[in-house]
């Protein structure tokens, strides 16, 4: 679990710190304030031994990693718009305090010069497949380097794209990363063969019914679910009654973000489930509902959620639910860009309350 998140220069903060997480923290903000860059950062940094993610997160936000090459050098990547400004000169440094571990740095910078004086690659005895040989190309390929310091642990990993296409050195170790980490993008990108899965280990585990008492919030004809292969593509599926299994993306997008949702928290156990706008597809009218039993699925699967959001009626709900459910695990943090700097405004329950008796605006 986080405790507390720096940022610097990464995307639009050029330095943002925020301090006391709660295992539920609902990020509020006007656009381009930086509230889905906050959760990549997180993303990053949850799975800091992985290269991979700093691919990943560009799918997010709907665009396909590309590499345009010319004169033989790599002119433009993907991961260009992480720097802030643009400006791939100041290297990226995210440092988070996890419980049970302290602090962690990861450190993310291009190599400008990943060859020796006569061109040759640095990373000979990086070649695992054909020892001897440069892993590089001469001269040709761009490295982005992932330094991670920890407790009793540190090292660094590359990105390496090129000639030779895209590769990662040293491979990251087996999952699950540092800190377990599930990304929800806004919109789409839910796969529903990845949520059957997921769902099937509920099952195993004899915790399906956990799935089941979310989706009835929105649902309450729901009866049961269960995951059938059509065209060879694993699916979930719900009795409503009408004789016969019905697709869950068919009941609605509701229905799927929010199974995605606990099947994430579900899954995600001593790690953290990132949310991006977390209201979509949702009635305002089961808002209340449903925050109640993310609020009992954290606490049984020891989660904790970060998740954005444009929604009043959203902020409102949580509020309330967390504060009618006994056990207040909710935090409400405000973005603010002010000149380069962002100003985080913290709403624990007694301010949340007062900023709602009086109207003022949290979103």
């Amino acid at each position: 679990m986080y405790l507390s998140f720096k940022v610097f220069n990464f995307r639009c903060f050029h330095e943002l710190v925020i301090e006391n997480f709660a295992p539920v923290n609902l990020i509020a903000g006007m656009n381009n304030v930086g509230k889905t860059a906050l959760l990549e950062a997180l993303f990053l940094h949850s799975g800091a031994y992985n290269p991979e993610l700093v691919l990943r997160i560009s799918t997010f936000r709907g665009i396909e990693p590309f590499f345009k090459i010319e004169s033989g050098r790599t002119a433009e990547t993907p991961w260009d718009s992480l720097f802030t400004s643009f400006d791939p000169s100041k290297e990226i440094e995210l440092t988070g305090k996890i419980k049970a571990m302290g602090y962690r740095t990861l450190r993310i910078r291009i190599l400008r010069e990943p060859w020796d004086s006569s061109g040759v690659s640095l990373f000979i005895h990086s070649n695992q497949e054909r020892p001897g040989e440069p892993l590089l190309s001469t001269g040709t390929d761009l490295v982005l380097e992932l330094e991670y310091d920890e407790p009793k642990r540190k090292g660094k990993h590359y990105l390496i794209v090129g000639p030779k296409g895209i590769q990662i050195q040293p491979f990251p170790p087996p999952p699950p990363p540092p800190v377990p980490a599930v990304f929800l993008a806004a919109r789409g990108l839910i796969s529903p063969a990845e949520d059957a899965e997921r769902f099937g280990r509920l099952e195993i585990a004899g915790k399906q019914d956990v799935l089941l008492k979310v989706l009835k919030t929105v649902e309450p004809r729901l009866r049961r679910l269960s995951v059938v292969v059509a065209g060879g593509v694993p699916m979930i599926y719900g009795d409503l009654g009408h004789g016969r299994l019905i697709p869950l993306p068919i009941m609605g997008e509701g229905m799927v973000r929010l199974a995605s949702l606990v099947l994430a928290i579900a899954n995600t156990g001593k790690g953290v489930v990132l949310v991006d706008e977390i209201e979509n597809g949702l009635h305002h009218s089961v808002l209340y509902k449903v925050w109640r039993v993310i609020g009992e699925a954290i606490r049984t699967f020891n989660t904790q959620i970060f998740a954005t959001t444009h929604s009043l009626e959203c902020i409102r709900a949580a509020h309330r639910a967390f504060r009618d459910s006994g056990h207040y695990d909710f935090c409400l943090y405000r973005l603010e860009t002010l000149g380069k700097s962002t100003r985080v405004i913290a709403y624990d329950q007694e301010t949340l309350e007062a900023a709602m008796e009086t109207d003022l605006e949290v979103r």
